[in-house]
């Protein structure tokens, strides 16, 4: 006699085994739709990229085909008894998650994000006057899926009843193990190793989260992370299968009968809040004595994209693109075409990706109007700047770049001995031991730009005594600001989070003929180009041809400003900050306090514009 307990741990496991076959099924359908992820982007340019590829996409969809078994399927074995309903809600499950996945893989494929509550409220919003991600084809691909969910689930059933060699199982069990656990391996060498063709395609799938052991390898002594850090700076991440349309019309010019100078002058992890008379008297003065913007925002917490936005007009998310087909600034353009002499002097390499890929992609300077192409002091830096200003005497304007770093070194002359004491001896910007060592880092940020200030007064003797004050445009700012464990203590530097005293910085424009003020509305590095296209260099375009920035002398602002790059996205608008990212991960903060806003909710206009924009100088090649 067979009893009943019998009769249902054999129910019990002919439904799990149904479930393995049904989950494994549904594994290859959902390989097979999300194969769209791998042709929305260009394939790796290595043979390790493509296998990594390859590896990750069965890797990952296996495993949350398996995770997605064992939170519903398998529990549900449990609790309902009857296979048909069991198999039918099975359907019902696999249908959803598939159509889901679908729509995943269109929002991804134009716009490079991936679901979530707020992204689907913003693209829903869209579907209504859009018709661009053919939500149409859902009411075909739905019931296919239902169909095709049915008939597998009908197969997998029959599967119960069929003589199959036993290591087929296994054997397919482990390639899924197998390239799950060398998709996150592989990971963890190549972020170690910066290796693009591989960290570039961290996002490439929904709620992937390769790992990343940059502390363990660290402290283990197997990843030196200054040398890590500096490598970083060099290479800029490209990710992207569009191309550009830039500008999208050909601009609109009445070149002025008078040109004046342009000086840009960048000074790297300069915080707004230096800019007094104590730390910075020398710029404080100039900046009393012009035009000063004290509520001014950077691009980005990273150089390379920060100062993209401010040559460019356009938010960190284009700089990858850019970078890829090398395409110049159109400020730049514009002034070679006025027949502008050119310059740049850096303290750090002007070899660098950032510098050659896109700031100055394009434009060839002889050895006396460059800097050379090592790390030099700043004082090595402004010395080669005012003997290249001392030539200029011809008739010819001239455009010139000039950055000063020591904020960001740190590295002061031996025989200088600021006023903030004590001070490090050898600073860097990561985390203090103690409090005392806090403090002297601090003091040692604060020599340095007092040290820089001393240079900055220089350079202002240099201009006044070649009486360029009347013909020069004049514009000094930074890439951006640093934290010294101020609100956080775990924070020091930049790069970590988008709190204001990493993005606010200075903003002061010397502009012959335009009367002293201090300006307190808002503004961004987005803003300067169209300030110097329509102002400086006579062009009538609508600068949203060419930019999402506004004049910087306009009083009517925009409500809101689009900063970050190409995997983080941050909105500042007047009370709060808004950040998300290609997997979908999405916060808002208090704009004072930089803390998540729990309760709060997005505004859906404000992030509908976003994803226009993000688009706007792109087409699909």
């Amino acid at each position: 006699m067979v009893s009943f307990g019998n009769i249902r741990r054999d129910s019990l496991s002919r439904l799990i085994s149904w479930g393995h076959w049904f989950t494994f099924f549904n594994i290859l359908l959902a390989l097979t739709i999300a194969s769209r992820y791998i042709f929305a982007n260009p394939w790796p340019e290595t043979g390790l990229g493509v296998a990594y590829l390859l590896v990750s996409w069965i890797g990952h969809f296996g495993f949350i085909g398996f995770l997605i078994f064992l939170l519903t399927l398998f529990p549900m074995s449990f609790l309902i008894c009857n296979q048909r309903w069991l198999r039918l809600s099975a359907v019902f499950i696999a249908t959803a998650v598939m159509t889901l996945l679908l729509i995943d893989t269109q929002i991804y494929k134009e716009f490079k994000f991936h679901i979530n509550p707020v992204i689907w409220e913003i693209l829903f919003r869209q579907a209504q006057s859009k018709s661009e991600l053919n939500w149409s084809l859902l009411f075909v691909c739905v019931p296919l899926f239902f169909c095709a969910e049915l008939l597998l689930s009908y197969y997998g059933w029959k599967m119960q009843f069929r003589r199959r060699p036993r290591q087929l199982g296994k054997s397919l069990a482990s390639l899924f193990v197998i390239c799950f656990l060398l998709n996150h391996l592989t990971h963890i060498w190549a972020d170690a190793n910066l290796y693009t063709p591989i960290t570039e395609q961290k996002a490439n799938f929904p709620l992937s989260y390769p790992m990343t052991a940059r502390s363990f390898l660290a402290k283990h002594g197997w990843l030196d992370m200054e040398a890590y850090r500096q490598a970083q700076e060099k290479m800029s991440d490209v990710s992207t299968h569009q191309s550009v349309r830039y500008p999208r019309a050909p601009l609109e010019v009445t070149v002025p009968q008078h040109h004046d100078n342009l000086l840009l002058l960048v000074v790297r992890d300069l915080r707004a809040d230096q800019l007094n008379n104590i730390d910075m008297p020398n710029l404080a003065r100039y900046a009393s004595l012009h035009q000063s913007f004290t509520n001014h925002l950077a691009g980005d917490n990273q150089t390379a994209t920060s100062l993209f936005s401010l040559f460019y007009g356009l938010p960190g998310q284009y700089q990858p693109l850019f970078a890829q087909e090398r395409i110049p600034p159109v400020l730049l353009d514009e002034l070679q075409r006025q027949d502008y002499l050119f310059s740049a002097f850096t303290s750090s390499n002007l070899e660098l990706g950032a510098y050659q890929h896109t700031l100055f992609a394009g434009l060839r300077l002889d050895a006396n109007e460059r800097s050379p192409a090592t790390r030099q002091s700043d004082r090595q830096t402004l010395q080669q700047w005012r003997d290249w200003l001392a030539r200029q005497t011809g008739p010819r304007p001239w455009f010139s770049y000039l950055e000063l770093d020591t904020p960001h070194s740190l590295s002061l002359p031996e025989q200088f001995s600021g006023p903030y004491q004590p001070e490090l001896t050898q600073p860097n910007l990561s985390r203090p031991q103690d409090e005392e060592a806090a403090n002297g880092l601090r003091n040692h940020y604060k020599n340095a730009v007092f040290y820089t200030d001393q240079l900055l007064g220089e350079l202002f003797d240099q201009l006044a005594s070649q009486g360029l004050g009347n013909n020069t445009v004049v514009v000094i700012t930074s890439d951006h600001g640093v934290e010294l464990g101020d609100t956080h203590a775990a924070i020091w530097g930049a790069g970590q989070r988008y709190a204001p005293l990493q993005l606010q910085v200075p903003l002061v424009i010397a502009w012959p003929g335009k009367p002293a003020s201090q300006i307190d509305y808002p503004t961004r590095h987005l803003d300067l180009v169209p300030t110097l296209l329509s102002q400086l260099l006579g062009v009538s375009s609508d600068p949203l041809d060419y930019s999402i920035g506004t004049d910087l002398f306009n009083t009517e602002r925009p409500s809101w400003s689009l900063l970050g790059n190409a995997h983080h996205y941050v909105v500042y608008d007047a009370d709060s900050i808004t950040e998300f990212s290609r997997q979908g991960d999405f916060s808002i903060r208090d704009k004072l306090r930089y803390r998540p806003q729990d309760d709060a909710k997005p505004n859906m206009a404000m992030l509908v514009s976003v994803m226009n924009l993000l688009r706007r100088f792109t087409t699909e090649p």
